[in-house]
């Protein structure tokens, strides 16, 4: 099969998500999604990566490592690592179709026919989950428990890192921050998994002093309390405290997490299907995570497509130990986006055998997409240049 188009689509109504579908000869399609900033990635998927892909035979191994070589001349990380992450699920979802297998089955087949979630509580919608756990974590802990949820995500001291530039926190909003997580633990115990997560917004002795004020109330794991750019300062962390510690989704790639696992400095990997390097790179992090004796829990605040290649992750990787969904996203965008893919019920998260991963996109939001199409024409080159390590191969770009 022959790659023979690549198309964009953004959407004027949920602006920070951006779809990728591949075309090939024999009319088969694959759908693949990031996010954010849409117009960066739209660039570099129809710019930077069209040509690496269009008269090509579909394969996401040959297409990823052409890619991440084209893209190592400027930095990898960033919109075009986002791009080659959702070219390459588009691929995997065309490889799957042309086959009429689900996405588990062609990669290796299913290890568990679930994977437990944990809902991050992102509001949108009738679904007001951050508000409800900065304003009433209890109430909201017992209304996600009756859904069968048993664990979730919250973020109570991101509002006061802004004022000192994360650098100290004042005892009062430590104590209010803690207690996010102590009116949880009061009321449901050992029934509810709480992470706490940090957006990175502390240095290391301000992330140790929340870590230890948490520690009373054992929560699943604490998350990206600061920025991950050292690990020594991870292992540091990691060793001052008893609470699991997790990251990160913003660090890409295999070979971006590698020195985190080599210092010892994760308890859980945490990465994101969509900006890592998509599914191929994904199962490559949890291979290695594998090798540290570390299990993989997939980062996933993302539309219906990624979601689905998320849980397709977790249902076909061992050490994958759960999931994050967002039920706002899941209840109040993904129905107005697609149909089909993963389904979350009881906290825990099921795919249908349908080809691929199963999602086809709505009538009516392909209507009102912003769409961007490149296809494979008698002009179409490859620019060879890039990906053997010569910038200038194929001459000075225009934009320059």
């Amino acid at each position: 099969m022959i790659v023979v188009a690549v198309e964009t689509l953004r959407d004027p109504v949920h602006r920070e998500f951006l779809w990728v579908r591949v075309e090939t000869d024999t009319g088969v399609q694959g759908l693949g999604e990031t996010m954010p900033k849409p117009l960066a990635v739209e660039q570099a998927v129809h710019e930077r990566f069209a040509s690496l892909l269009l008269g090509r035979e579909l394969s996401p191994e040959l297409f990823w490592s052409e890619a991440f070589s084209s893209i190592g001349y400027t930095g990898y990380a960033g919109a075009e690592t986002r791009a080659l992450s959702a070219i390459d699920i588009a691929l995997w979802d065309a490889l799957a179709r042309s086959v009429d297998l689900p996405i588990a089955t062609l990669l290796g087949g299913k290890v568990r026919d679930r994977v437990r979630v944990y809902n991050t509580c992102v509001g949108f919608g009738s679904w007001p989950d951050r508000e409800g756990f900065l304003e009433r974590p209890a109430d909201l802990a017992r209304e996600l428990s009756d859904e069968g949820y048993s664990a979730m995500k919250v973020w109570p001291f991101d509002a006061y890192s802004v004022g000192s530039g994360g650098h100290w926190i004042a005892p009062q909003d430590l104590a209010t921050g803690v207690s996010t997580v102590s009116d949880i633990k009061n009321v449901l115990g050992d029934g509810m998994d709480v992470a706490v997560e940090g957006h990175s917004g502390w240095d290391l002795p301000t992330s140790i002093k929340l870590a230890h004020a948490l520690e009373p109330f054992s929560p699943m794991w604490v998350e990206d309390l600061m920025q991950a750019r050292s690990p020594n300062a991870w292992r540091q962390l990691r060793e001052a405290t008893s609470v699991p510690v997790t990251g990160s989704e913003r660090v890409f790639t295999r070979f971006g997490i590698h020195p985190f696992l080599e210092a010892g400095a994760l308890d859980i990997v945490n990465q994101d299907v969509a900006w890592t390097g998509g599914i191929s790179e994904m199962r490559k992090v949890a291979a290695m995570a594998e090798v540290f004796e570390l299990p993989v829990t997939p980062h996933n605040c993302h539309g219906p497509v990624a979601a689905a290649a998320s849980v397709a992750i977790g249902l076909s990787v061992p050490n994958v130990s759960l999931v994050e969904t967002v039920r706002s996203f899941e209840r109040g965008i993904h129905p107005d986006i697609a149909v089909g893919g993963h389904t979350v019920e009881g906290g825990f998260a099921t795919m249908s055998d349908a080809p691929g991963l199963g999602v086809e996109l709505l009538p009516g939001f392909l209507e009102r997409c912003i769409r961007r199409r490149t296809e494979l024409s008698p002009s179409t080159t490859v620019a060879a240049g890039w990906t053997t390590g010569d910038p200038w191969a194929g001459g000075v770009d225009e934009g320059m």
